[in-house]
């Protein structure tokens, strides 16, 4: 059977948005667990400094950090003592947790990382959701090809003028 999980889209206006987009959904959407996923380890220690500037419990997680602390946070993590995790793909390889969320916040370099980190969410007969930030015309493009390779359904969500965030219509 196939994991239940609502794939999204954000179209962003650029590479700010993305750290108010993540912090909104987070602080809004009620997730207990969530893993935010960027493509360098530089960028998941900046992202989880940013949001804990926000006052969003977090840890970030890559290949530089010694194991015996990441191993640590995962506990931390797993116990709910966490409630993001920002990761690299290589750190969160084998990482058997169930989270509410993901958040591909730079779209993945490689089509397999994408079905990788989606698939942390909407485990164990539990609805999962996914979310994945563009914000350039590369990440678009890259977007557009794990879209049409995966068959993935996914909607398309963007700000109105209200900055709210809506689904958008593709024309049918």
């Amino acid at each position: 059977s196939k994991p239940d999980i609502t794939q999204y889209r954000i179209d962003l206006d650029g590479r700010e948005q993305k750290l108010d987009t993540i912090a909104a959904l987070i602080t809004h959407g009620e997730y207990e667990r969530a893993i935010a996923f960027c493509n360098t380890k530089n960028m998941t220690d900046r992202l989880a400094g940013l949001l804990k500037m926000r006052g969003i419990s977090c840890e970030a997680i890559h290949g530089d950090i010694q194991q015996r602390i990441r191993e640590k946070t995962l506990e931390k993590f797993k116990r709910g003592e966490i409630k993001v995790l920002v990761a690299t793909d290589v750190a969160a390889r084998g990482l058997d947790i169930d989270v509410d969320a993901v958040f591909n916040y730079d779209v993945p370099d490689e089509l397999e990382n994408y079905t990788h980190r989606i698939g942390r969410t909407g485990r164990a007969k539990r609805h999962g959701v996914a979310y994945t930030f563009i914000a350039t015309i590369t990440e678009g493009i890259r977007m557009d090809d794990i879209v049409r390779n995966t068959k993935a359904e996914v909607q398309r969500l963007r700000y109105d003028a209200d900055g709210c965030l809506m689904l958008v219509e593709d024309g049918k």
